[in-house]
């Protein structure tokens, strides 16, 4: 990605490019917020299920240009990337409505083996599944309400000394379904002031935590 007023190499965001796929996947209006800074190149995603996601690449060989930092639908940047003559895609800027997580600083409170993660996240879909049964809707969803209060709930509770963080399903469920963690790694938990994040070796996934209650993320991008 180069600056703002240059538009987009493609070359600079190919190992973007998964996160972009299944962003336009999950969500036909989903927003991809893609940044410079130095040599990283990052992009950024409020999910429809509240969590916000994203990758980080450095490129070592480039040179520094500046910062910039444009909005795109993910659906017409992945069109964009597949289409060698197409014109960059439209900004959409001001539809992009979500807190952005800290740059840096990060505390780091607990490494965890990416065995335990996926074991909560099939707990958790079991859980979701053994729900909709009682509600007689084999095969489908609980009711959504049921459904966001399960994927709110704690499944992992880590601390190092005096800090603690606090993981819901929701969050491990997003970092799963982003493809973010790799076999046989550790996934790590990192907070920030009222920021929780957790990272996998593709990605990561952002929340405020539990209680501090300032309604930093909100819906980006519906019409």
């Amino acid at each position: 990605m180069t600056r703002a007023d240059a538009g987009i190499q493609r070359i600079e965001i190919t190992e973007l490019m998964p996160l972009v796929r299944r962003v336009a996947k999950l969500d036909q209006h989903g927003l991809i917020r893609l940044r410079a800074v130095g040599r990283l190149r990052s992009a950024l995603a409020l999910l429809p299920f509240g969590v916000l996601a994203g990758r980080a690449v450095t490129f070592d060989d480039r040179p520094d240009e500046g910062d910039a930092d444009v909005v795109h639908s993910a659906a017409d940047l992945a069109a964009w990337y597949d289409d060698p003559v197409a014109p960059e895609p439209p900004r959409q800027d001001l539809e992009w409505r979500s807190a952005l997580p800290p740059a840096g600083g990060w505390q780091r409170v607990e490494s965890v083996p990416d065995a335990v993660i996926r074991d909560l996240v099939r707990s958790g879909a079991s859980t979701l599944k053994e729900t909709a049964e009682r509600e007689n809707l084999p095969g489908a969803e609980p009711r959504a309400e049921v459904a966001d209060a399960l994927l709110g709930s704690v499944v992992l509770t880590v601390s190092n000394g005096p800090t603690s963080a606090t993981v819901t399903l929701r969050l491990l469920s997003a970092l799963t379904r982003m493809g973010f963690v790799a076999r046989d790694t550790t996934v790590a938990v990192d907070v920030r002031g009222r920021w929780l994040r957790v990272a996998a070796a593709y990605g990561s996934v952002y929340a405020e935590q539990v209680g501090f209650g300032l309604g930093g993320l909100s819906p980006v991008g519906r019409r």
